[in-house]
């Protein structure tokens, strides 16, 4: 990497380290429920401190001129989006978001389930999708591996609680790679669902940054979901998972 190329990457790196640093720390503080007060039991976790970490290490890399070792998360990843749409206008989110792969559930070889997941014959009543993800006691998903970059900061999807009392949690992890290409996850999310289908609060990706230690400019990403604290007979369901590109604001 030459001296020019290396100061404009690392200049890219800290502005957007900065902007991520920002957003981590604001959604952490500043979740607000569906009527519009603030919310004092927040979704998102506070990530600042690991995102501070991963964003140090990756300044430290571009400082000696490599680049991030590519792995089997990225190799596998589907890199195709559909049209972005502002789908989530009515709920006062204007952002355009596309159909993440996969991520209305129509196909599912990409998705990894363990026995107590399950797709369904139902879902969310907005977006068209004609099956669900149904998560019980002890059940886990990951998405299929997509391909990212700094114009896909967040994700949004639509969640429900059966049977329960909606004190159960959507636990919500984002799978990425390290700079050796090894498979990490940071825990993003606690969410929390009412008994009818509802939009998730907006997710940020937050691994997305790590397009720019990439000499493609891309990276991979997957998320997984647990449900915590279900009740017998209890159920959580997450339905059309959707990403939105920066730049389609």
């Amino acid at each position: 990497m030459k001296g020019a190329a290396l100061k404009r990457m690392l200049t890219k790196a800290f502005a957007v380290g900065a902007c991520v640093m920002a957003f981590a720390a604001t959604t952490a503080t500043t979740a607000v429920a569906d009527d519009g007060t603030a919310d004092d039991d927040p979704q998102l976790l506070d990530v600042s401190k690991q995102v501070a970490g991963i964003q140090k290490k990756m300044s430290d890399l571009l400082a000696h001129g490599q680049w991030a070792r590519a792995g089997k998360l990225l190799s596998g990843a589907d890199c195709g989006y559909g049209d972005p749409s502002p789908f989530f206008a009515v709920w006062g989110d204007t952002a355009g978001y596309a159909l993440a792969p996969e991520g209305d559930l129509s196909a599912t070889d990409g998705w990894t389930l363990n026995k107590q997941a399950t797709v369904v014959a139902a879902a969310d009543p907005f977006s068209g999708a004609a099956q669900s993800l149904q998560l019980v006691r002890g059940a886990e998903a990951a998405t299929p591996a997509m391909c990212v970059n700094l114009a896909n900061p967040t994700i949004r999807f639509f969640v429900r609680d059966i049977g329960g009392n909606e004190k159960s949690r959507l636990k919500v992890d984002v799978l990425y790679e390290d700079f050796g290409g090894h498979v990490k996850h940071l825990t993003i999310a606690k969410l929390k669902a009412g008994n009818e289908w509802q939009p998730s609060v907006i997710l940020p990706i937050y691994m997305n940054m790590l397009a720019l230690a990439a000499p493609n400019g891309l990276t991979a990403v997957a998320f997984r979901f647990k449900a915590e604290g279900l009740q017998k007979d209890e159920a959580l369901s997450i339905s059309s998972i959707y990403v939105d590109p920066f730049s389609s604001r």
